[in-house]
């Protein structure tokens, strides 16, 4: 075990967290981590949400009803631009309170709770202290009463601006608890975002379901869905740029996962190893082999999550393309064309031909050693 192990020498390394979490291999990981949060939330915004339920509309929608612009300027909430870059500097914004938070979350508990509190003092006065100036002002001008119309206004200022951070936040959420996850070391951080991102999915799956999207009226129809109809496909040939697009949402995702949760369980290895392990060589060694297969394996298992869902999505086409230059028939052209395979679950039916065919082919290509060769490749030769 760890704690029976006797060093055999220190060197200059160690295994603390100090010297750790700026090492290339955990910086590398994080900012891959950032990386793939930020590409997975524009792949989200840019399927779902870009000009269906973006929160420009919602701010536009909020301003004609209440008459009054709201305080945020465009610039900082993206409504005067189009597309993507609408969401440029929020998303930004948000990767700055994400940092933040991962900051605060390494401090002292002292320090934490005088930032907290200082944040909840600058609210209410933010909310509140105008308001109460002005009314105290009143009673004493003009004794003790309800407050006027002119002191009842001076709330109009905070409460939108409060309204307006809340939408803002909202939509930002999976951006905001990513970064506190990833820079600060938090499991529950990197949860709340794939959760996030997995709800919205979710609930906007069913609320497009054609049955539900008929009873929303007018809501409905600005919701953006995928077409029943599976259109002829345009990325290398095999699926559409839906489908690739909800692809590389899913990869992202676990490229975003599987690096932050790789830092996170590393360190915490690294700091439950006993003193004098974390300065013995080996073990130094033994970390930088595991971070280095880390990296690779997450690079190349996910690569290949992403070729194998592409073939598998479009393999009907490919093996009717292939059935038919063989037999030169016309029945599979004739099975291409029916309705099963063009409906949106003939995916599945792809899927799972390409799964068949790759299980039987075990019997044939032996896997384990063709993988074991290519793993054998990039271990070093001592």
């Amino acid at each position: 075990m760890a704690g029976e192990v006797t060093p055999q020498g220190e060197g200059a390394r160690s295994l603390h967290l100090r010297q750790l979490r700026v090492q290339w291999q955990i910086v590398t990981l994080q900012v891959l981590a950032t990386l793939a949060l930020v590409w997975m939330y524009l792949e989200v915004v840019s399927t779902y949400v870009v000009g269906s339920i973006d929160h420009t509309q919602l701010f536009d929608t909020l301003e004609t009803a209440l008459g009054t612009e709201l305080p945020l300027a465009d610039w900082l909430t993206g409504s005067g631009s189009d597309g993507l870059a609408r969401f440029y500097v929020p998303m930004g914004l948000g990767l700055g309170l994400g940092g933040a938070m991962a900051v605060l979350a390494f401090q002292t508990p002292k320090f934490q709770q005088r930032v907290k509190l200082g944040f909840i003092i600058t609210m209410i006065i933010l909310l509140a202290g105008r308001f109460t100036f002005g009314y105290a002002w009143q009673l004493i001008g003009d004794g003790w009463g309800a407050p006027g119309d002119d002191v009842l206004k001076l709330l109009e200022w905070p409460l939108l601006m409060m309204l307006s951070l809340i939408i803002l936040t909202f939509y930002l959420l999976p951006i905001i608890t990513g970064t506190r996850g990833i820079w600060g070391l938090s499991r529950r951080g990197v949860a709340w975002s794939i959760g996030f991102t997995l709800l919205f999915l979710g609930v906007h799956a069913i609320l497009t379901f054609p049955l539900i999207r008929s009873q929303l009226g007018s809501y409905g129809s600005q919701l953006t869905t995928l077409e029943i109809i599976v259109s002829e496909p345009t990325v290398f040939g095999l699926v559409t740029a839906e489908q690739f697009s909800l692809i590389l949402i899913a990869c992202l995702m676990m490229v975003f996962q599987e690096s932050a949760f790789g830092v996170i369980r590393q360190l915490e290895y690294a700091y439950r190893l006993p003193e004098s392990c974390k300065r013995d060589p080996e073990y130094v060694a033994q970390m930088d082999n595991l971070l280095n297969g880390h990296i690779r394996h997450t690079a190349v298992f996910l690569s290949l999550t992403v070729v194998a869902t592409t073939i598998a999505l479009g393999f009907h086409s490919v093996l009717l393309d292939w059935v038919g230059g063989i037999t030169g028939s016309q029945w599979a052209s004739q099975v291409g064309e029916s309705i099963e395979l063009t409906l949106t679950y003939g995916l599945v039916i792809s899927a799972l031909l390409f799964l068949g065919i790759m299980a039987l082919l075990r019997f044939v290509v032996p896997w384990q050693r063709v993988w074991g060769l290519i793993e054998s490749s990039f271990t070093p030769r001592e």
